[in-house]
């Protein structure tokens, strides 16, 4: 299905016609999954973070008459839920209620795990090209679209996906002593920067 139908079956959708959300999850389950399996190695677990995203298109429909970019829209979801299932794979938790004194003195300080990796994270970074790291630290931290940088710059959206491409290689390249679920949270989110501090 062409892009024009989709917008025309989106179109349908917001205008209460639910058949039509059929053709709008099968064109966008087609289009994250490649993304999704990129930084999800297990597909089951892929699957389950596309679906989450189209449940969450599903229930929030309202919010998506204002969407100028859907693609772009999906994706910003798309990169929340891998960062949440990253999480929730590298952040065990433990019910206080049930746990023994001695069961909590020898739980494992995962903080200084993610210390560690924060300061790879940093100079990972000094890594990067200016012009990576410009890239970069945009559309992360700054939580740019790849158009804004490309109108600001004068660049094309081409080049932007070759810097942001690039440095993420550099990134992951300098972090790879570490599992790949603690990257990803690093490299998703901004957010992760500051629950460090």
């Amino acid at each position: 299905m062409h892009k024009i139908e989709i917008d025309s079956q989106l179109q349908r959708w917001l205008a209460g016609d639910e058949t039509a959300f059929n053709d709008i999850l099968k064109y966008y389950y087609q289009l994250l999954m490649p993304n999704c399996k990129r930084m999800v190695s297990n597909r089951e677990d892929a699957e389950e973070i596309v679906m989450n995203v189209m449940l969450k298109m599903w229930q929030h429909r309202k919010r998506f008459e204002a969407v100028l970019n859907v693609d772009d829209y999906l994706y910003a979801i798309l990169r929340q839920e891998i960062t949440l299932f990253s999480r929730k794979k590298v952040l065990p938790t433990y019910d206080i209620q049930t746990c023994t004194l001695v069961d909590l003195v020898e739980t494992p300080h995962l903080e200084l795990s993610y210390q560690d990796l924060y300061q790879h994270y940093l100079v990972a970074l000094e890594k990067l090209t200016p012009k990576q790291r410009e890239v970069y630290l945009f559309l992360r931290e700054e939580q740019g679209t790849r158009k804004e940088l490309a109108d600001k710059t004068g660049t094309s959206i081409h080049t932007i996906n070759n810097h942001m491409n690039a440095a993420l290689k550099v990134l992951r390249q300098e972090m790879r002593q570490y599992p790949d679920a603690l990257i990803n949270c690093m490299l998703l989110s901004s957010a992760s920067l500051y629950i460090l501090h």
